[in-house]
């Protein structure tokens, strides 16, 4: 009667342990979005330098908007980069809404803040440039992606990562 006991409770606390043991290789094998440099590096082959522009406060859920600007050290075609004529009509729509918004007032309180105009210009100027290249993937859901934006004339690319 004893030892059924004694087996039990290690029983329980095995199946406690492979369960904590489980959900955290599971937890550490998940994308961490906050982590620019590591995110880049993922697409951009190269050396380059990166300085975070937004970085949106902690939300409801998961909910987060980061915006990060980069440079090669030496401009180069990026691998997997494409055309925006080549993307399919939802991540055109969603590269679309990306720079229809207005990163100064949309993403947070800098309507005094002039930082933001020289990032709206860049990004106005990428978007109209033959030459911008795009990676876009979703995340999660049809609403939350990753974008990395790169223009090899310019040597300019920003990554942005926005989860819903």
């Amino acid at each position: 009667m004893m030892m059924n006991r004694k087996f039990r409770i290690a029983l329980i606390a095995g199946v406690i342990a492979v369960f904590c043991v489980i959900h955290t290789c599971w937890f550490l094998s998940l994308p961490n979005y906050k982590n620019n440099k590591k995110r880049i590096a993922l697409q951009v082959d190269t050396d380059f330098s990166y300085k975070s522009i937004y970085i949106s406060e902690a939300s409801f859920g998961n909910d987060m908007t980061n915006l990060c600007r980069f440079t090669l050290k030496k401009p180069k075609q990026l691998k997997n980069f494409v055309p925006f004529s080549q993307l399919n009509k939802k991540k055109k729509d969603d590269i679309e809404t990306f720079y229809n918004t207005d990163v100064k007032t949309d993403w947070g309180d800098h309507e005094d803040d002039d930082s933001f105009d020289s990032v709206n210009e860049e990004l106005s100027s990428l978007r109209s440039s033959p030459k911008t290249r795009y990676i876009h993937h979703n995340i999660s859901n049809d609403m939350s992606y990753e974008l990395y934006i790169y223009n090899e004339e310019m040597n300019v690319g920003y990554y942005v990562v926005l989860i819903f």
